[in-house]
């Protein structure tokens, strides 16, 4: 159970924090490196994600992502999802 809240909590981190950023770099017109901007939220210390985690962030961005208005590109879906499965199981 502990595991699991914890695990949830540091996938929202990370989602949150992705989001943001890809929030910002779209409202001021600048290109995303995707996989760069992912691994560098990964490997934020104070997220701390591990990858047992991913499962979870990858549920929570397709909630997000299921939401018409949170402005997601299918692009960005579709390369986080890549992302995030690929780091899963490497």
């Amino acid at each position: 159970m502990m595991n699991e809240r914890d695990s949830t909590n540091r996938a929202t981190h990370f989602v949150v924090q992705v989001s943001e950023m890809v929030a910002a770099y779209n409202d001021r017109g600048i290109s995303i490196e995707m996989e760069k901007l992912l691994e560098d939220a990964y490997a934020n210390e104070y997220v701390g994600m591990k990858n047992e985690d991913l499962p979870y962030a990858l549920d929570i961005f397709n909630e997000d992502f299921a939401d018409p208005d949170a402005g997601w590109l299918y692009v960005e879906c579709k390369s986080i999802r890549k992302w995030i499965g690929e780091k899963f199981y490497k």
